[in-house]
C-alpha cells in the first residue's frame, strides 16, 4: 500500500508528450519527484542472504539496476550503524554473496556487475574500505572462479574499476 501511494504521488505522471513508466522514473535533480528506494533495501538484503541462487541473482540484478538508474544512492546514514552510510552496507551485502569457489556462477557474474555499477556510477560515492572491499571481492572471484567467462569478466571489471578510481583521484587532486 505504501509503495502504491508513493508511486502515485512521487512517480512521474504519464503525459501525451512523454509516455514514461511510473515504476522506474528517470532520476532527476529535484529530489521531491523521485521515489526514495533507500527504505526498500531490507528485502534485497534478506534475499541476498538466502541460500537460493535464483533469489540472490534476482536481488543483485535489482540492486544493480536501482543504483544504475540513480534510485538507490545510499547517501543516507545506515539505520543499523549510524556512523556509516547505507551504500557501505549495500556493498557489504553484495560482496557477502560471494562464498568462494562454490558460489553459483550466475551469482558471481551478478556480483561483478553490481560492484562495477557501484564504483562507476555517478549517483553513488564510495570511499576507503568500501572501495577496497569491492576490488578485493572482484579479485577473489577472478582467482576462485572455475568459469573462464567469469574470470575474464572479473579481470576486465577490475581494470575498469581501477581506471575509474584513479581518474576520480586525479580529478580530486586537480580540484584542490
Amino acid at each position: 500500500e505504501e509503495i502504491k501511494a508513493e508511486l502515485k504521488n512521487g512517480g512521474q505522471v504519464e503525459t501525451a508528450e512523454s509516455p514514461t513508466s511510473g515504476t522506474l522514473p528517470l532520476p532527476k535533480n529535484d529530489s521531491s519527484n523521485i521515489i526514495t528506494a533507500e527504505k526498500y533495501f531490507l528485502p534485497f538484503e534478506l534475499a541476498c542472504q538466502s541460500k537460493a541462487s535464483r533469489i540472490v541473482v534476482t536481488a543483485l540484478d535489482c540492486l544493480q539496476k536501482l543504483i544504475a538508474y540513480g534510485h538507490l544512492t545510499g547517501n543516507i546514514p545506515d539505520s543499523t550503524t549510524p556512523r556509516k552510510l547505507l551504500i557501505d552496507r549495500i556493498v557489504e551485502t553484495i560482496c557477502s554473496c560471494f562464498n568462494g569457489p562454490q558460489t553459483d556462477e550466475g551469482v558471481q557474474l551478478q556480483i561483478i556487475k553490481a560492484l562495477l555499477t557501484v564504483i562507476t556510477s555517478q549517483h553513488v560515492e564510495v570511499h576507503e574500505g568500501t572501495v577496497l572491499l569491492a576490488v578485493r571481492t572482484c579479485y577473489n572471484i577472478y582467482l576462485a572462479s572455475k568459469n573462464l567467462i567469469n574470470q575474464t569478466t572479473a579481470r576486465a571489471t577490475l581494470t575498469q574499476m581501477l581506471n575509474v578510481i584513479f581518474t576520480k583521484m586525479e580529478n580530486q587532486a586537480l580540484e584542490s
